[in-house]
């Protein structure tokens, strides 16, 4: 029997995001059924950029060996996957499985060859580029010229004025047009047919809709691959960065968050969550949840202030988004399967986003030696189900032009790193003023009712409270902590928050880590140049973000 896999993504939720962390502001009954019913992943390594780490799920190697680090993509931009890397669907597909990709793709899009549908998915709907608006789905892009500065390897690239400024600091040369690009963003694509669809819904909504219909409508003669990357919870260019379904209702269940942003945002993530419980109850009412595997995850940190802003929380961990603190790339993950022996408990082994591509494909029946060689990826099944040492010793933080790192047992190194977004941001969730975390929501929830109906395991409250308990990070109190502003090492099993460099007491363990750096720096891709296409831009196309290619482009309504 080959199992079906749904792979439940979510866009830059921090840390804190999440009730099972320990978190009471923002409950998450659905998601935290999953956590407690599965496998808590509690060391679970994403890259600091979203693009990157679609690439990584994707490929099963690290964005550098692809050319895909850095910045990530924006609308237009001729820069994507190469074409001779073999995606996770792909190889999926030649297991017999129907795959469908719902939500975000931001890989590129250049070419139809390097849209979804001809990328390994039967059918794809949703957004190509990095995060759209919730309702009307447009994004939009400054037009600017190229910029260049002397240390920047990756020459020339395009992105906004603002966002330079963020993240790359001093330019050698920048100049803004006045005009802007306003795009609509919405796509159904199939093989040999590349559509706009023209839909208003929240986004949030629609993503959940469109894979309730994949699940009802599924042959189930074919296993299922179901991936849904949801906008939730990313800004948006809404004058509303942090938009919400229904700002009343968001006012009268989440009005004990006295930063209205942040309430905000508690409101998309609760939507989210209700998503992931529609989802595990339509697996069940079709019959398909007692042989899935379900893998919720998040592509990065939270930018809790700064570029892109959404008021997440990566509490406590140091770092936001688009840094190698742990707030930019420790993950919140968990999986729930009935094939996992022993579940609910919490696993410690190293994990990487990499792993998934030989993991999935491993539990899909596949021989691993079918895979393309150079993947980064290890297979982690039996880590999950059984509990078993991983085989992963270290992994890659990243390579790129400003930033690299690496993690070995428990230290992390980090070079490069910048006291811009290194410090400590957003809510701890704990407050008098918000409600005591409720164990009975949870098992009672869409997700932990369709669980407990196919499982001989029954939770009960004090083991819940005691598995959350484990899943908290707790630091000890600081007063101060280290800028180690060119290099920083950390010992993260005693120090998960970053607060002390170590480096000067492990000298040989620099040297150790520096020298894995250096082995992937031989075999780093110089990054795929990146300047937007002209014929891509929305106005030539009655408002889409597309590319003119081959195939003619259909606009269809929804």
């Amino acid at each position: 029997m080959k199992y079906n896999i749904e792979f439940l993504e979510f866009l830059i939720k921090g840390w804190n995001d999440v009730s099972f962390h320990g978190a009471n502001q923002i409950p998450t009954p659905n998601i935290d059924a999953l956590a407690y019913n599965g496998v808590i992943l509690q060391r679970h390594y994403v890259l600091p950029i979203c693009t990157p780490s679609r690439t990584a799920f994707l490929t099963g190697r690290y964005p550098i060996r692809t050319g895909m680090q850095g910045y990530p993509l924006k609308a237009g931009e001729r820069r994507a996957i190469l074409l001779d890397n073999t995606l996770l669907p792909e190889y999926l597909r030649k297991l017999g499985y129907a795959t469908h990709l719902v939500g975000k793709w931001h890989t590129g899009y250049y070419s139809n060859y390097h849209t979804p549908a001809y990328r390994g998915f039967d059918t794809f709907m949703g957004y190509y580029t990095g995060y759209i608006a919730y309702f009307n789905h447009t994004i939009k892009q400054d037009k600017i010229l190229h910029f260049g500065t002397k240390n920047f390897r990756r020459a020339w690239h395009v992105i906004p004025v603002q966002e330079v400024k963020t993240v790359l600091g001093k330019m050698v040369l920048i100049a803004l047009l006045p005009q802007s690009h306003v795009g609509y963003d919405l796509h159904y694509d199939v093989p040999g047919n590349i559509s706009v669809l023209y839909n208003y819904e929240y986004m949030t909504d629609l993503i959940t809709e469109r894979a309730e219909d994949i699940i009802s409508n599924h042959d189930h003669s074919k296993p299922l691959y179901l991936q849904l990357s949801h906008l939730a919870a990313h800004a948006s260019d809404a004058k509303a960065v942090m938009e919400v379904r229904d700002e009343k209702e968001t006012n009268n269940t989440l009005g004990y968050i006295e930063d209205f942003n942040r309430r905000k945002f508690a409101g998309v993530v609760t939507a989210m969550d209700e998503s992931v419980g529609k989802v595990v109850q339509a697996l069940k009412e079709a019959n398909m949840l007692k042989n899935s595997i379900i893998v919720f995850m998040t592509d990065n940190g939270a930018p809790t202030v700064g570029l892109l802003e959404n008021y997440g929380s990566n509490y406590p961990l140091r770092g936001l988004k688009f840094t190698l603190f742990e707030g930019g790339i420790r993950g919140t993950a968990c999986i729930y399967s009935p094939l996992i022996k022993n579940p609910s408990r919490i696993s410690n082994e190293l994990i990487h986003i990499t792993d998934w591509l030989p993991t999935f494909y491993s539990a899909a029946g596949g021989n691993l030696e079918d895979l393309e060689e150079n993947l980064d990826g290890v297979d982690q099944w039996a880590t999950i189900i059984s509990g078993k040492e991983t085989t992963r010793k270290n992994l890659l933080l990243n390579i790129d032009e400003l930033l690299s790192g690496a993690l070995m047992g428990k230290y992390k190194l980090i070079n490069g790193a910048k006291l811009e977004n290194g410090n400590y941001y957003g809510d701890s969730g704990i407050n008098k003023l918000y409600p005591e975390y409720n164990v009975t929501n949870v098992l009672h929830s869409f997700a932990g009712s369709a669980i407990s109906n196919i499982s001989q395991v029954t939770l009960n409250t004090n083991y819940v409270i005691e598995l959350r308990k484990a899943a908290t990070i707790v630091c000890k109190n600081f007063a101060s902590y280290s800028t180690c502003l060119e290099k920083c090492l950390f010992d993260i099993y005693n120090d998960p928050c970053e607060t002390m460099d170590v480096s000067h007491q492990h000298p040989n363990i620099v040297k150790e880590l520096n020298e894995l750096i250096d082995e992937y720096h031989k075999v780093t891709m110089h990054p795929v140049s990146g300047t937007v296409d002209p014929l891509s831009y929305p106005e030539h196309f009655n408002m889409p973000w597309v590319k003119l290619s081959e195939n003619e482009i259909q606009f269809l309504s929804a």
